[in-house]
């Protein structure tokens, strides 16, 4: 068997990565959820499409809604923000999101939403992309209290 740790030593762990996480107080992050004007799609998920709507994730942003009444020339009609947003899922009008570490419930009609429910920490924390784990030093109780890790980014 090999370890990167020497079960031996009285040192820590390196923590190695190349990524800072962006951290959001939690009240901020309960209020964050917002309907803004459409705009271009950076880093597109997945993708969910109800009628001539097209809901596609911007990872870690939230969700452009789009209309794609007509193909050849789909109209960005709006953008929901949600901080922490790489799932989603949709039943009827409502779009389930998870909002960083939350599971919202949002109400879709017309271009407006409204949050219905929220579950708290249903989901872990995003972890850095080149790391299977959250450094210690950013770590929970590293950090200032009822703080949320919503992603990272590169140094």
């Amino acid at each position: 068997l090999s370890s990167c740790w020497d079960m031996g030593s009285t040192s820590e762990p390196v923590d190695a990565t190349s990524y800072t996480p962006v951290i959001m107080e939690r009240t901020d992050l309960e209020a964050s959820i917002k309907w803004q004007p459409g705009q271009s799609i950076k880093n597109y998920g997945k993708i969910y499409r109800k009628g001539n709507l097209l809901f596609i994730n911007e990872r870690y942003e939230g969700i452009h809604v789009i209309d794609n009444a007509d193909p050849e020339n789909p109209a960005h009609i709006g953008f929901i923000t949600i901080p922490g947003n790489v799932d989603i899922a949709m039943m009827d009008n409502t779009i389930y999101a998870d909002n960083a570490t939350d599971l919202v419930a949002i109400s879709y009609t017309n271009n407006t939403i409204e949050v219905k429910s929220r579950e708290k920490s249903v989901f872990p924390e995003p972890t850095p992309p080149d790391g299977g784990y959250i450094p210690a030093k950013y770590a929970a109780s590293n950090r200032p209290a009822n703080t949320v890790i919503v992603k990272w980014e590169k140094q």
